[in-house]
């Protein structure tokens, strides 16, 4: 089986050697991507540029090369035939392939990643999405010059706006593709005015991405996952163009799934950003009211989310493994057709702020 054999391969992955080359003589790859249109491969790098600070053209910080092939190496053998110089894989940050290979050919892509020994583990995966990922990674400007570079401080970074990010090296991406009872989660980007942006979240079952997610539904499954439940908001609506904000700026939940129904539990921090609707914040059974209400809000949100995974078929949150876990019975997929139950402890911050929206 493949699994097994990448599984055998992967800690080879975790290190590797290069032969020493003068500066000059390389060709230091940031970022590659990688896209699958009519029965071709299409591989392109982006590069550091190494000219020096005095050259016309030195203000160039990256540039790109590209090649088709009918398979990955092909592809890759065919870039490096288009350089004059060696291609250096060791600084890569971040490989974008595009939604064709995402949802067909990722095993390949993993299995050459894996079998090259050239990709430190330490790479992102992300998808793009209304894009090539060609146009994703060579989608530079005078302000970022290093496509890369940007998405890495993107994805690291996102939990201070929309914690909708979620950035996890290759190696562990892959596990949960391979380990039994998970699935794995990987970011979005697209471009908007030519600027990378974050645009949701890629949810997989085996090697086969199954569903896209959108920013908040990502921000969802992070808080689901305890990972970057930072500045998520939830919103209440009390008249036509009236609301209050919620903000969550800490949580701890857990999904314990039984033989009959899935259990969600946990507490949740939050504080009131925006209202328009005049509460009384002077009133402690205001914030009663409040909790009570966002609650029932955040359950329902969470299960769309948890929904979506079930008609997807995805342990993307591990809960087949965790039951596994607990009842050392391999029944990975016995959540998907039980009922949701939800014992949340929401609590909001009494003190700060309270401002009107006009």
């Amino acid at each position: 089986m493949k699994k097994y054999l990448i599984l055998l391969i992967l800690p080879f992955f975790l290190c590797s050697c290069y032969d020493y080359n003068e500066l000059n003589d390389l060709a230091i790859i940031s970022g590659v991507g990688i896209d699958y249109k009519d029965d071709n491969y299409t591989v392109t790098f982006e590069i550091l540029s190494t000219k020096k600070e005095g050259d016309s053209s030195g203000a160039t910080k990256t540039y790109s090369v590209s090649a088709k092939g009918k398979t990955i190496p092909e592809a890759f053998r065919n870039n490096g035939n288009n350089m004059d110089k060696v291609s250096y894989f060791d600084h890569v940050e971040v490989v974008v392939i595009s939604e064709e290979v995402a949802k067909h050919h990722l095993e390949e892509v993993s299995e050459y990643i894996i079998r090259s020994a050239k990709f430190r583990n330490e790479v992102y995966l992300t998808i793009a999405k209304n894009n090539t990922a060609k146009e994703i990674i060579t989608a530079t400007s005078k302000e970022k010059p290093v496509a890369s570079n940007f998405i890495v401080d993107l994805l690291e970074h996102s939990n201070n706006t929309s914690s909708a990010a979620y950035y996890t090296p290759f190696t562990k991406t892959l596990s949960a593709i391979l380990t039994p009872g998970e699935d794995a989660i990987t970011s979005v980007l697209s471009l908007d005015d030519k600027e990378i942006i974050l645009n949701g979240m890629a949810i997989f079952k085996d090697f086969k991405l199954v569903t896209i997610l959108d920013n908040h539904e990502a921000s969802i499954m992070n808080l689901l996952n305890n990972f970057n439940a930072n500045t998520i908001m939830f919103t209440k609506k009390c008249a036509s163009k009236s609301a209050t904000v919620l903000s969550i700026y800490e949580a701890n939940i857990k999904i314990i799934p039984h033989d009959t129904y899935t259990e969600i539990t946990g507490t949740l921090n939050g504080r009131i950003n925006e209202d328009s609707c005049h509460y009384d914040f002077r009133q402690i059974n205001t914030y009663k009211t409040l909790e009570q209400e966002f609650a029932d809000i955040i359950a329902s949100d969470m299960t769309n989310v948890l929904n979506t995974l079930k008609s997807s078929e995805s342990n993307a949150l591990n809960i087949g493994k965790i039951y596994y876990n607990q009842t050392r019975k391999p029944y990975y997929n016995l959540w998907f057709n039980n009922p949701l139950k939800y014992n949340l402890n929401l609590k909001i911050n009494k003190k700060g702020l309270i401002f009107e929206v006009n």
